[in-house]
């Protein structure tokens, strides 16, 4: 059973070549490392084929084309039986992935997701939580479970969007060839709206399938000056005039794309991608409640600058034409934003830190993502398949981490 790792890149070589250790640091020869390079103007090409790992395979789409078009271009090229996607500042974590192959070849699932700790790149001048991963005892060590997807896609139809409770993906998640095309359907793109991420979570919810999820972190998110979803959190900020908005541009370029305009709110965009999903594949029904997603689209407006709050709110008075929920808006305006949502939000971050560490990803003068994934890896140790086997207690487990742990500097 072949595993495709496929990273969709563009003008971001000296990333993408740590990136790339992490993926090529795994122990399994049925493996296939895809590098698709959007036509980058930089090194992208020189550093992939510096890479002497006949698994690694580089494609180039030969013309700049949007995020969108990239991740379609980038699956069609891979040879998995399933496929894991992520961006080129991103890192697997090497010595985990036998947990994912063990539940593939036992379970044959359609989709598996796993939790998702974040590391930042340590860039002079960006961001202050940087250079360091922070893991936490609820997001390590589980079992693999199945997703209640009918359940799950009843919480979005209420604006719930957040990650937890955890929903399917491609994205940092694992999805089988087979069922990739059952989402898309006979002769269709696999990805048909702006955000190719997002809208493959959704369209999984929505189809259905036999979908897993693991508490315990097999893949790291990165975020640095280069990254697009960075730059998109970005819109309407005071940050927007640093950020990369070629997203934006180049979108405008594809023929593929969700059926309400761009929005500088990032729920209304999630709302668009779900109405997109909702649109294609009316046989397969959702029903959004409007007014706790316009209510989260007013929050997103109360947090930007009176400008860019004036746009999301003429996006919301359009979205309410296009469907006809002008009284679901009223009644949202009439509400306000969710009350307390800010405090809310904050004391669950705290409370997850009780339970947590956050440990610095230096090594030998070295911080990236690839020295983030070996931190990772020393900490989490062989246990969590010992865990799935029951020969080790979750609990064991996690204070075996926290002793590892303290070979690596804390961070707060």
């Amino acid at each position: 059973m072949k595993v495709s790792i496929v990273i969709p890149s563009r003008e971001r070589g000296a990333y993408l070549a740590h990136s790339l250790r992490t993926a090529t640091a795994i122990d399994d020869d049925a493996l296939e490392i895809l590098v698709s390079d959007n036509a980058s103007t930089d090194d992208t090409a020189d550093r992939v084929a510096a890479v002497d790992d006949p698994r690694v395979r580089y494609v180039n789409t030969g013309a700049r084309l949007s995020m969108r078009q990239n991740f379609e271009f980038a699956l069609r090229q891979s040879t998995g039986d399933y496929i894991i996607t992520f961006g080129d500042d991103d890192g697997m974590i090497p010595g985990q992935f036998p947990v994912l192959r063990g539940i593939l070849t036992r379970h044959k699932p359609d989709a598996v997701s796993w939790t998702l700790p974040t590391y930042g790149w340590p860039v002079p001048g960006y961001g202050t939580k940087t250079g360091g991963v922070r893991l936490t005892r609820e997001g390590a060590y589980g079992r693999p479970a199945r997703i209640d997807a009918v359940r799950r896609l009843r919480q979005l139809e209420q604006g719930l969007c957040d990650p937890e409770p955890p929903m399917p993906g491609l994205y940092h998640g694992c999805m089988s060839r087979t069922y990739l095309d059952a989402l898309s359907g006979p002769g269709a793109p696999y990805f048909r709206a702006r955000s190719p991420d997002i809208y493959i979570t959704f369209r999984a919810l929505q189809h259905g399938g036999d979908l897993w999820h693991i508490r315990h972190p097999l893949s790291i998110n990165g975020f640095s000056p280069a990254s697009t979803g960075g730059s998109m959190q970005s819109f309407g900020s005071a940050a927007e005039k640093k950020a990369d908005t070629r997203f934006l541009t180049e979108i405008r370029t594809d023929d593929v794309d969700d059926i309400v305009p761009v929005t500088k709110s990032m729920s209304l965009a999630y709302l668009g991608t779900l109405e997109t999903a909702r649109h294609l594949y009316p046989q397969q029904p959702v029903s959004p409640d409007y007014v706790p997603w316009y209510r989260r689209a007013l929050m997103d407006a109360a947090r930007k600058e009176p400008a860019t709050a004036a746009e999301i709110e003429a996006s919301l008075d359009g979205h309410a034409v296009q469907f006809g929920t002008q009284s679901a808006l009223a009644e949202a305006r009439r509400l306000g934003p969710p009350r307390g949502q800010r405090l809310v939000d904050r004391l669950s971050r705290t409370l997850a830190k009780l339970h947590s560490f956050r440990r610095s990803a230096g090594i030998d003068g070295e911080n990236t993502i690839f020295t983030a994934a070996r931190m990772c890896d020393t900490v989490l140790g062989n246990d969590a398949q010992a865990v799935i086997d029951d020969t080790l207690p979750r609990g064991e487990a996690w204070a075996n981490a926290r002793r590892r742990s303290r070979a690596f500097g804390t961070q707060i």
